[in-house]
């Protein structure tokens, strides 16, 4: 799909401020509140939009803890890659998990609101994943960047 500059400016609204009414959308653009509606609903309709959610906060939710784990399994076998995935989908700390290129299989992403929390997910869901054979842990200390679209559609 090719994009224009329209459509990568409306892009850029949206990801900046998901609730914005047409009308909000196509003065911050330059185009008709119609024209706006038309170039949202095809980018929905063909899925480069998947929808809109909240920015919520989870420090303020209690969880202010990031926790990124590189995860190598002992075996590439289809049986060994299944049931750790059906297992880690089923870890109701595990936020994302990523099947990964290179010396590690996954990278999986936790939240947690202290070290102490991140202890007890650690003793009873991380460590009884099946077919682990190292974890190596990093604690997230500040956010630096955090892009909502790709290189060279920010302003």
């Amino acid at each position: 799909m090719e994009f224009d500059t329209v459509d990568r400016k409306l892009l850029q609204a949206l990801a900046n401020e998901g609730r914005a009414s047409h009308q909000q959308l196509s003065e911050e653009i330059g185009r008709s509140p119609t024209s706006i509606a038309r170039r949202q609903r095809q980018l929905e309709e063909t899925g480069v939009i998947r929808g809109y959610g909240a920015d919520i906060n989870m420090g303020s939710l209690g969880f202010g803890v990031t926790v990124h784990l590189k995860i190598t399994l002992a075996s590439q076998s289809n049986e060994v890659l299944s049931a750790f995935e059906d297992a880690i989908r089923k870890s109701p700390s595990v936020i994302q998990c990523e099947l990964m290129s290179g010396a590690d299989d996954y990278y999986v992403t936790v939240l947690v609101s202290s070290l102490e929390h991140f202890e007890e997910i650690h003793r009873e869901e991380l460590s009884k994943l099946p077919g682990v054979s190292r974890m190596e842990t990093g604690f997230v200390l500040r956010k630096v960047v955090e892009r909502r679209l790709p290189p060279g559609w920010q302003d």
